[in-house]
């Protein structure tokens, strides 16, 4: 397993060979667009940490969260990163924030990157949170077998939605709910 400072270099050095603003400007003029560059920076990440280490699911879990983050950052997308609820649960990412999620809990998602069966144990524990299942998005490396919650993978298998995807699907989310949620232009 990779530290978590290490792949984010490995993310940044790939996002920096296909250009930040270039990606920026892309998906923000066709967020369907997001799709292909998560995919291409996936791609040359996973082929650097063949040379580097031995794929893991940690690593490769870790590797979709810092990739989530940047995608989020740079689509202006609303979402609140890490966010501790209780002593001993951390929330990856709420969208668009925790406001809404006590609020109005159909009006927010919970997304959980999963790395180890421990994360995986907790999710029962996003229930008390997030009463829709729906509305909870677990990212993983690979294809998590029998949840009743929304799967992403690096590696999918048929019915379980690609990590690619989730960009595209959050933005369809805010559009659903019509968030109106200030969002800064960078």
């Amino acid at each position: 397993m990779l530290a978590g400072e290490k792949i984010r270099q490995i993310v940044y050095s790939e996002i920096e060979k296909i250009g930040k603003e270039k990606i920026q400007a892309m998906i923000t003029s066709n967020i369907e667009s997001s799709q292909q560059y998560i995919d291409i920076i996936m791609n040359g990440c996973i082929k650097t940490l063949s040379y580097e280490s031995n794929d893991d699911d940690i690593t490769i879990a870790t590797l979709c969260e810092v990739l989530l983050h940047f995608m989020l950052t740079i689509c202006t997308l609303p979402s609140e990163r890490k966010i501790r609820v209780k002593t001993d649960l951390i929330l990856d990412v709420i969208i668009p924030n925790l406001q809404s999620l006590k609020i109005k809990p159909d009006k927010a998602i919970i997304i959980q990157i999963i790395k180890d069966k421990i994360d995986l144990n907790i999710t029962s524990q996003l229930e008390f949170l997030q009463p829709n299942h729906e509305n909870i998005w677990l990212i993983s490396a690979k294809p998590l077998l029998r949840t009743k919650y929304t799967t992403y993978s690096v590696f999918p298998n048929t019915g379980s939605p690609n990590f690619s995807d989730i960009i595209i699907h959050i933005d369809n989310f805010l559009k659903e709910i019509r968030d109106k949620s200030f969002r800064f232009i960078h």
